[in-house]
Parts: C-alpha cells; sequence; structure tokens
C-alpha cells in the first residue's frame, strides 16, 4: 500500500505543479490558456488530497494525520477549485478573482509545509 501512497504523492505534487504553471501562465500571458490547466491542477490537488487524507487516516499508509490541518486544506482547496472554474468559464473577469485564487493556493502552501 506504500506504493499507492507513494504514487499518490506524486500526483498530488505533479497537481500543485499544474496550479502554479497556471497561474504563472496567466500572470504574464493570455488568460485562455490558463483556465484549464489551474482547473486540471485544482482538481487533482482535491481528488489526490482526499486520497491521501483517507489512507493516512486508515492507518494504511502514510505518518501520523492533524485533522484540523486536513479540514483547513480541504476548504482551501475547494476553494480555488472553486476559483478555477469561474476562470476557466469566464476568463475575463477581474485580476481580484485570479490574485485570490493564487493568495489561497500560496497559503495551501504554507499550510502544507509550515504546520507540523
Amino acid at each position: 500500500m506504500d506504493i499507492v501512497y507513494n504514487l499518490l504523492v506524486v500526483l498530488h505534487l505533479l497537481g500543485m505543479a499544474l496550479l502554479v504553471s497556471g497561474i504563472v501562465t496567466r500572470w504574464l500571458g493570455p488568460a485562455e490558456q490558463s483556465g484549464k490547466i489551474m482547473l486540471w491542477g485544482a482538481s487533482a490537488q482535491v481528488v489526490t488530497g482526499l486520497a491521501l487524507a483517507g489512507l493516512a487516516s486508515a492507518g494504511v499508509a502514510g505518518g501520523g494525520v492533524i485533522h484540523m490541518k486536513i479540514g483547513v486544506k480541504l476548504l482551501i482547496a475547494v476553494v480555488v477549485l472553486v476559483l478555477a472554474h469561474i476562470l476557466w468559464r469566464r476568463p475575463d473577469t477581474g485580476r481580484g478573482i485570479f490574485h485570490a485564487l493564487a493568495g489561497a493556493t500560496l497559503v495551501n502552501v504554507v499550510i502544507a509545509s509550515m504546520w507540523v
């Protein structure tokens, strides 16, 4: 089961890479291309994050679980997913939604790495 857990970690990190690359693409280039990239990255983050939390909570793989951390990260990840969906459906929306998405993504990364 450790192999499955490690593969989910890899997919989770690839989802984060997609999300961050979509943010950078939107920051520097046309809005039309970045929406789908951010949506796929945010979706991968939510799905693999739930699977990782489930495996760790079941005690099958992974280390100890901090349920409060998982709850906060899930809430922020769902907000990021909704904002990514809005930016995908309406690429001409204001910069406020994009900045909120980028900020929430940054907060989620900081929580993942700093909350022990």
